[in-house]
């Protein structure tokens, strides 16, 4: 019993110094944490508070050329009094095209593109002095109520399925589309037709009486059992007969886009929209700003 008990006290005695050795270390890994978190507080308060700004705007739509609306709301907790307060926002492009044909029932044939581009970097568009008397108790916040322009140059072109095709309207194509685009696309239509666009294309546009007759010639499709219809075989090659491809180069390119409904399958869509941000700054030259978001992008039209 004696010798357990020696034993017992020996481990003991040996875990309490191990534990006194850990909490001794411990305190001084906390005491040094301690330290260097104090330091870092030190590093990172640097410099001037800037004023704090929120905003919200009246609307996200409005027509080029009028004023957008927003309601303010900023205070300053550094010792600088606040000077002024100034509206800025960028500009950027979007363009939508799509042009197609509804001809086609073998293929869906249809060119489209989106194309968004900064066209301008943020500049100041306002400006708004400060005023005590803006002070709202209830906020404990300053309150501003005020606008900001647009440019009525920003206004939206929209130039869709128009009923009528003449020379006014060739001219937007090139306009919009390029100079050789129209060209371009009735070449890579013509390179895909089969024998079954061209005849829904000839008899819609009253061009022939009866394309099957005068053109295809008939298999029948051991698998369904019925005639399938195409160009005559030459050398084992199914080619557009030159009669054919001498109808399709006689088609102004306006008939390749006229559907059922008598309209034609062309669109083009430019839109402007900005991002603006309103600045609150200090008799020092500090400044707070709000961020940009989808809450604060402005469509014009």
């Amino acid at each position: 019993m004696e010798i357990k008990q020696k034993n017992y006290t020996t481990d003991f005695l040996m875990k309490a110094q191990q534990s006194i050795f850990t909490i001794a270390l411990s305190s001084l890994f906390l005491f040094a944490s301690c330290d260097k978190h104090d330091n870092l507080d030190d590093q990172l308060i640097v410099g001037k508070m800037a004023p704090q700004v929120h905003w919200e705007l009246a609307s996200n739509t409005v027509k080029a050329g009028s004023k957008v609306s927003f309601v303010a709301q900023y205070y300053s907790t550094g010792e600088a009094p606040i000077s002024h307060s100034e509206v800025w926002y960028d500009l950027e492009e979007t363009i939508e095209k799509e042009v197609s044909c509804p001809w086609t029932v073998s293929f869906k044939y249809l060119i489209t593109s989106t194309t968004s581009e900064r066209k301008r970097i943020a500049e100041k568009v306002a400006s708004f002095e400060h005023q005590e008397a803006l002070w709202n108790p209830e906020l404990r916040a300053y309150k501003l109520e005020g606008s900001f322009p647009t440019s009525p140059t920003l206004s939206s072109v929209s130039w869709k399925e128009p009923e009528v095709f003449g020379t006014k309207d060739s001219l937007l194509m090139k306009k919009y589309f390029g100079e050789n685009f129209m060209q371009h696309f009735k070449d890579s239509l013509f390179s895909l037709m089969q024998a079954a666009d061209f005849q829904k294309m000839y008899q819609g546009l009253d061009l022939v009486s009866d394309f099957k007759k005068q053109f295809l010639d008939s298999t029948l499709n051991k698998n369904s059992g019925s005639w399938d219809y195409h160009f005559p075989i030459v050398n084992g090659e199914k080619p557009v007969p030159q009669a054919v491809v001498e109808i399709y180069q006689k088609i102004p390119f306006a008939d390749l886009l006229i559907d059922q409904s008598s309209k034609y399958a062309v669109k083009y869509q430019r839109q402007y929209s900005i991002n603006a941000f309103i600045k609150v700054i200090d008799t020092d030259k500090n400044e707070g700003k709000t961020f940009i978001s989808k809450l604060t992008e402005i469509t014009l039209n």
